[in-house]
């Protein structure tokens, strides 16, 4: 008997073995893939609450959670693809005349409302005209350019826009959220938050408004649009998905950590960059369409001579600048063409290395002899500038951390700090050595005309006044040239000689981190929030495939044994 039991128990030992190595051998031949599910739930903490989510209204610089909920629940004639460039959103097809003046929008006809009104050519050209009375529109920048635009509805499903001039980056600011004409018409912009609309925010986008509290806003799938082709190609997996108000980052990321909410995201500072993930979460990092840039003002002497602000470029170690103060949560940048403009962006072009041995025998070479002070002289003349800086953290640290470092090859730096309104005045008026500021919202395509090119000098945003014929021929090139190639090759020059000339210092992006649990997916296998060109157009940007996302999934296993 109890030499029975003992083969029994062998018998089993070597059987659990075989076992063991057949699923060894299955498991190192077959792959398991999340497969994923319609439904579930997204939970997505959110600093601050929406101000005004109306589209044309909204200021996303101010009112970021507001124009979360327009990517949502809206979307524009035109929309971002996934390499980044601009493609068909409510529109169909987009024909473009030979002069690069007229625009024909074909409209697609099997949209409709959240209410479920079909969406038509007035509903376009009611939006569009809106933009051009409108008092306080949410971004001046983009309504001064559409009031000199003519915008002609031709039939219900055909809009025709006439610019005065040709301007190929123009599809990128037709993503204007298409507002419902049924619901608006006949009231005046500035009356629209008083409305029922301003409650039930009626769109096209791939999520409707459930309901709107003062702690959070929930949102349901939208089922008609599954008729885009786009981007947003399908019915949304996730059905419900909610914004929860929150109001310090701190509290949203511990919301995070005990699972209280799905995701969380929101841009790095010196505090938060080095913060380690708690385990079962899992993000990614994006630099945003922004940069903080050292504006010299070349109307001044010595800064109108280029061998010394080269000198000085060599002086700048951006990365001592990043790994110290900024502690690692910005990207560095070497011109004014951000790298997540991949058609545009130059990697030949590169920066100044930081030397400050180059950056001494330089400033000897030009004449500036070190004084008793520490400070370089040139006949008579100190090396020394006032540095204005607003009082935001992390340009506040980056001025300090510039002058340090330039003390260091006897350049005297004072950081001036005044409030935002003031060095806006000063910069406009010309009234400034040098100053420390940032661009924002830059949009998916470049268009660096109104920064550099010359006529913008006097009364515009070139700040720094560089006025230079190659590089006023190139940014006028590159605005109205319509082969993809030509402008990519426009840029590489421009890039090429501004940093031949120096007129400023590209310090940094910001970055911005999304950090969700891990169940949290992308059918197609991106990252959530992530795409593939690497950068956001706006933090909204991070929704930009939110119809692939899943919170449900099976696994589905492939692979053959053999």
């Amino acid at each position: 008997m109890a030499r029975r039991i003992r083969w029994q128990i062998v018998i089993a030992v070597l059987s659990t073995l075989l076992v063991t190595a057949l699923l060894g051998r299955l498991a190192l031949r077959v792959t398991a893939e999340p497969s994923p599910l319609g439904g579930g739930r997204y939970i997505e903490a959110v600093v601050g609450a929406p101000v005004n989510p109306i589209p044309l209204l909204n200021n996303p610089l101010a009112d970021p959670v507001g124009r979360d909920l327009i990517a949502l629940l809206f979307d524009g004639l035109m929309e971002i693809g996934a390499d980044g460039m601009v493609q068909a959103g409510l529109a169909a097809d987009v024909e473009v005349d030979e002069s690069g003046t007229t625009y024909l929008f074909h409209l697609r006809r099997d949209v409709v409302w959240h209410d479920g009104r079909p969406f038509t050519a007035d509903d376009v050209v009611f939006t569009l005209r809106s933009l051009q009375v409108a008092d306080e529109p949410g971004e001046p920048a983009l309504a001064t350019f559409w009031q000199d635009v003519l915008v002609d509805r031709l039939d219900d499903y055909t809009v025709r826009v006439t610019l005065a001039a040709p301007y190929e980056p123009f599809l990128s600011l037709a993503r204007v959220p298409i507002l419902p004409a049924h619901l608006l018409a006949g009231v005046p912009p500035e009356q629209w938050p008083e409305t029922p609309f301003a409650q039930s925010l009626v769109g096209t986008g791939p999520y409707r408004l459930v309901e709107l509290r003062d702690d959070r806003a929930i949102l349901q799938a939208n089922p008609d649009h599954e008729a885009f082709t786009g981007n947003l190609n399908r019915h949304p997996y996730i059905d419900r998905l909610e914004l929860r108000f929150i109001a310090m980052p701190e509290a949203a990321m511990a919301a995070l950590a005990r699972g209280e909410v799905t995701a969380f995201g929101a841009r790095l500072t010196p505090q938060s960059a080095p913060l380690e993930l708690p385990a079962g979460l899992q993000a990614t990092t994006l630099p945003l369409d922004e940069y903080t840039i050292l504006s010299f003002n070349l109307r001044r002497q010595p800064l109108d001579e280029p061998p010394l602000r080269r000198a000085l470029a060599h002086g700048l170690s951006k990365d001592a600048l990043i790994e110290g103060p900024l502690r690692g949560s910005v990207a560095p940048l070497d011109t004014p063409i951000l790298p997540g403009w991949w058609w545009a962006a130059s990697p030949d072009v590169t920066w100044y290395e930081a030397d400050t041995a180059i950056a001494n025998r330089n400033l000897e070479e030009l004449g500036f002899e070190a004084g008793i002070s520490g400070v370089r002289q040139r006949d008579g003349n100190a090396l020394r500038f006032e540095l204005l800086v607003d009082g935001e953290p992390m340009r506040r640290a980056a001025a300090a951390e510039i002058a340090r470092q330039w003390a260091e090859i006897g350049v005297a730096i004072e950081v001036v700090e005044l409030d935002g309104p003031t060095l806006q005045q000063r910069l406009r008026d010309h009234n400034f050595d040098m100053a420390l500021h940032s661009w924002a919202r830059l949009g998916p395509d470049p268009d660096p005309f109104a920064l550099w090119h010359s006529s913008r000098a006097e009364d515009g945003l070139n700040y720094a006044g560089l006025a230079d014929k190659r590089i006023d021929d190139l940014l006028a090139s590159a605005r109205t040239e319509r082969d993809l190639a030509a402008r990519s090759a426009d840029y590489a020059a421009f890039q090429e000689r501004w940093v031949e000339l120096a007129p400023s210092i590209t310090l940094f992006q910001p970055l911005y981190r999304f950090a969700s649990v891990e169940s949290l997916g992308v059918d197609g296998g991106d990252e959530p929030g992530a795409n593939i060109y690497n950068i956001l157009f706006g933090p909204e940007d991070r929704y930009r495939s939110i119809s692939r996302w899943y919170t449900s999934s099976s696994l589905q296993i492939q692979g053959d044994l053999q």
